[in-house]
């Protein structure tokens, strides 16, 4: 299945909800299936006491262009990462069944904001399928930052354990060895004892860590705006409905192939985005005329909304707010290709309030 996703680096669209349409049973079933690793994951949530918000901002010198990421690689398990409680990726569902994982490299420029302290929350689950962890199941997480210069010779963060990196698992040691920053080569290695993770019999994991990061600028972004969670708890707001009415606003915009007004409403997000990851004017130039492509692109059909599929997720503190789908926490706008079903894009995005009573705007 060719599967695109386009997360907070991506764009937004809203998609046409049919009354007349029913919920597919490959949906139903799904769902059914995924309803443990909900469930696990609201009480780790509601488990976690949070005496400290993230990021702690320090003053920083720094002017390099520089860009902030992590790698990651995972087997054998469902999970979660946030950064400064804001998600940076999720793999969930039946692509986990037969205990494969994912390798990749995630920049968080635009989850860090400003130079300082900052958290790294990883959330495991046992594969899909599976009620609770046995020997099996790791996510190891390495965090370097370069320039555009250095691109090819990345500095690896020390209080993240350099370019060993950091190893979410069940053992009691790891390879460890030293590294040479010129030829960007690790040599002299040794097997070194660790404290080993211990989630054998749980049905979910949660580790977490702070670390140092600096950028050469200093965002607002969410980290002021009102606690939405809050909102919801203490004050019985409909959050949940509040979102969903923003789909309807932005799904008249699709169905006109307003761009002017689609870029109005994700436009400071957008600014975010290419400011945290020091795009060049032509890049921004290619990124807009990107998204005015998809927009305006026919050969796309945009699946309906089933309300009984939205999960509704806080993060950054309960500052920012989404609607996820349950069967494989990807965006609930699904776009299919008309002549190749099983081409499809899935679309997220996150709402902030900036003041109170303000409306809910993309951030």
């Amino acid at each position: 299945m060719i599967k695109s996703r386009i997360a907070l680096l991506g764009i937004l669209f809203f998609a046409l909800l049919s009354c007349q349409q029913k919920l597919p049973d490959k949906t139903k079933k799904q769902l059914v299936k995924t309803e443990n690793f909900w469930k696990q994951r609201t009480r780790l949530i509601n488990k976690k006491n949070i005496n400290m918000e993230f990021p702690q901002k320090t003053d920083t010198t720094i002017m390099e262009r520089r860009i902030n990421r992590v790698y990651i690689d995972n087997m054998e398990c469902q999970f979660e990462v946030f950064v400064d409680d804001v998600l940076l990726l999720r793999i969930m569902g039946e692509v986990t069944q037969n205990g494969g994982g994912i390798t990749g490299d995630y920049d968080i420029n635009q989850l860090l904001l400003t130079s300082g302290k900052h958290e790294v929350i990883v959330r495991m689950y046992p594969k899909f399928n599976q009620s609770v962890f046995g020997d099996e199941g790791y996510v190891n997480l390495k965090f370097s930052h370069f320039t555009r210069e250095t691109f090819k010779k990345p500095t690896y963060f020390g209080d993240m354990n350099a370019h060993n990196g950091i190893h979410i698992d069940q053992k009691d040691k790891q390879w460890i060895e030293k590294w040479d920053q010129e030829s960007q080569t690790g040599y002299e290695g040794d097997y070194v004892a660790k404290q080993p993770d211990k989630f054998k019999g749980l049905p979910a994991y949660e580790w977490h860590r702070t670390f140092n990061a600096e950028v050469p600028f200093n965002l607002t972004g969410w980290r002021n705006s009102v606690d939405l969670k809050k909102e919801q708890d203490d004050e019985d707001k409909n959050i949940k409905n509040e979102v969903f009415d923003e789909y309807k606003k932005i799904h008249e915009l699709f169905v006109k192939r307003d761009v002017a007004a689609y870029s109005s409403l994700v436009k400071e997000r957008e600014d975010l985005i290419t400011q945290a990851l020091h795009y060049r004017e032509g890049e921004k130039k290619l990124r807009e005329e990107e998204i005015v492509k998809l927009i305006q692109n026919t050969d796309y059909e945009v699946e309906p909304l089933f309300k009984e599929t939205f999960q509704l997720d806080f993060q950054g503190y309960g500052k920012i707010v989404s609607l996820v789908h349950r069967a494989d926490g990807e965006g609930i706008i699904r776009l299919k290709n008309k002549t190749n079903p099983d081409d499809n894009i899935y679309l997220d995005f996150r709402f902030q309030r900036k003041h109170k009573g303000d409306r809910l705007t993309v951030i």
